[in-house]
């Protein structure tokens, strides 16, 4: 097993000026950004070229999205336990690699199947795969600022966002939808693939390090005495599932306001750059809440911070079914982009808190199956409730009645505890 291991040797390790567990968060930091095109914000931006160019209806572009996406979820519980397994540097290379050549490959959409296997390929591997690997390995580098850490690096990725999603719906406009899927295979070819092999490490431990910078013998320290539980112990706790069906909540129905976002904003008597540069104020939104949530988790129960995250859904989900006005638009773009961000860190730091770090990818991985799986099931939802009902009203009704009986059970569940 990995800490059991004798102390590597790395230059880069050695002869580093301050705590190298900050060049991993660089590297980390860059994977994570990098899962944009796998994300629904990116994909969304190509849904009605899809449309247009394949005659396809929205529910049917749905349809392929969501069963993609829950195809892509169903190996996820597998790469987890290959990152546990052979660490975050080997796991995240060859992934980015993967991820490289599915983004390129996209340019030769010809058909509907061509499409499915799109959405499968990009969700696996961008969403999925590169983000739990991203996530993952700053969870083992920083213990006691878990938190903090991962809010920075929410940070990063939302003025990233901010920047990014103009960038492309202007060159998707300019250049055509297939040079787009082009220039972000090289992107990341080019940039992810060597940055996550040269500075990416897998734990403090192997180097003689502990985290959040600290020095000693790691062999000294066991993983299990801190508390580690596998994925089974963790299943047997009811907070688990409690927290698991309020992540897949937000994950599902966050989805679904994204992938239909410029169809949502077109039905409130707005133009798709509005709904754009929405995205983008919400991104912003995003960036101080996740810096909020990072300084919170480290202080409050988590349970306190779902119910908050569930609130902010439950007040975005309302203001979307009527936001003609400017400032209902506004307002929308602070709910949303508050509970996004706050599930973004929740994800990235409450699992470990609650169950160690020895088998924290496999348990993250498990979570990630069904957070992508429930991001599979929102943009059906909201697909159907368009072209049945004419508006999104009656699924963001939905979303916001389960939004409020998730965060009661969330806020009664008890803090796991081993039987004694």
């Amino acid at each position: 097993m990995r800490q059991t291991q004798p102390v590597q040797k790395s230059w880069l390790v050695q002869r580093s000026p301050f705590y190298y567990g900050w060049f991993v968060w660089i590297a980390a930091a860059v994977g994570l950004s990098a899962t944009a095109p796998g994300q629904s914000f990116s994909i969304s931006l190509f849904i009605d070229h899809y449309i247009a160019d394949f005659d396809l209806s929205r529910t049917t572009v749905s349809g392929l999205y969501g069963l993609g996406t829950f195809i892509a979820a169903l190996g996820l519980t597998w790469v987890g336990r290959q990152i546990d397994r052979r660490g975050n540097r080997r796991a995240g290379t060859v992934i980015a690699i993967l991820f490289a050549a599915v983004l390129l490959a996209c340019s030769l959409i010809m058909s509907p199947f061509t499409i499915l296997i799109s959405f499968i390929a990009i969700r696996g591997l961008g969403q999925g795969s590169l983000g739990l690997n991203s996530s993952t390995v700053i969870a083992e580098w920083f213990q006691a600022r878990r938190g903090f850490v991962m809010g920075i690096t929410l940070v990063c990725f939302a003025l990233f966002q901010r920047l990014y999603l103009p960038w492309l719906q202007g060159y998707i406009d300019a250049h055509g939808w297939r040079e787009a899927w082009i220039v972000l295979g090289a992107g990341v070819g080019l940039i992810v693939v060597p940055l996550t092999w040269l500075l990416m490490r897998d734990r403090p431990e192997d180097f003689g390090l502990q985290p959040d910078g600290k020095t000693g013998d790691s062999q000294s320290t066991g993983l299990r005495s801190n508390g580690d539980w596998s994925l089974g112990e963790a299943m047997h706790t009811p907070i688990f599932w409690a927290f698991m069906s309020g992540r897949v909540l937000c994950s599902a129905w966050g989805t679904g306001l994204i992938f239909h976002q410029i169809s949502l904003f077109e039905n409130a008597g707005h133009t798709a750059r509005l709904a754009a540069e929405t995205y983008g104020y919400a991104a912003l939104v995003m960036a101080g809440s996740t810096l909020l949530t990072g300084w919170l988790v480290d202080r409050l129960r988590p349970n306190v911070v779902m119910a908050m995250q569930l609130t902010a859904f439950l007040l975005a989900s309302g203001v979307a079914t009527a936001m003609s006005a400017d400032a209902l638009v506004i307002a929308y773009a602070l709910a949303f982009g508050f509970f996004m961000g706050m599930g973004s860190v929740f994800d990235g730091t409450v699992w470990a808190n609650l169950y160690g770090r020895r088998h924290q990818a496999t348990i993250r991985g498990f979570v990630t199956t069904a957070l992508v799986a429930g991001t599979s099931i929102g943009p059906i939802a909201f697909g159907l409730a368009y072209d049945n009902l004419g508006s999104y009203n009656a699924v963001l009704w939905l979303g916001a009645a389960l939004a409020v009986g998730v965060g009661l059970a969330s806020l009664a569940a008890p803090h796991p505890r081993r039987a004694v």
